[in-house]
């Protein structure tokens, strides 16, 4: 893995780091640090979406969101997200972000196991073990 890679943050990694896991932050400071880094806009919509969001919760997922690039959920991804479905039984957000490290290829950034069972059609990565 080198400074050049891209990667799509899964909602459990963006959430991990923000709050301080050691093992999701020593891979940040090691691996992506030097890295493009995105997100799915269904992870935008989980992380800001959820009801019980302080506003200090709030202020601090927007600043981290400023330092990374959103990703549409457009008809490529939409369409990909269908045959994961159809295909590996994903849940819907699940089936849209591997979707859209797909369409965009990326490196899907995961601690979802299901995820990461199901990923004969994407590249993804544990941060806790890699």
């Amino acid at each position: 893995m080198n400074g050049k890679d891209n990667f799509l943050l899964d909602t459990n990694v963006v959430l991990g780091f923000l709050n301080g896991n050691s093992k999701i932050s020593d891979f940040f400071e090691k691996k992506l640090m030097q890295s493009t880094l995105h997100v799915s806009q269904i992870t935008r919509m989980k992380l800001l979406g959820y009801s019980g969001i302080t506003s200090e919760e709030e202020k601090h997922l927007k600043k981290f969101l400023s330092y990374v690039k959103v990703l549409p959920i457009n008809d490529a991804v939409c369409d990909q997200a269908i045959t994961l479905r159809r295909e590996k039984k994903l849940k819907l957000p699940d089936a849209l972000i591997a979707a859209t490290a797909i369409c965009f290829d990326l490196m899907l950034v995961t601690c979802d196991s299901d995820l990461l069972d199901k990923n004969s059609h994407f590249r993804s990565m544990n941060p806790i073990t890699a």
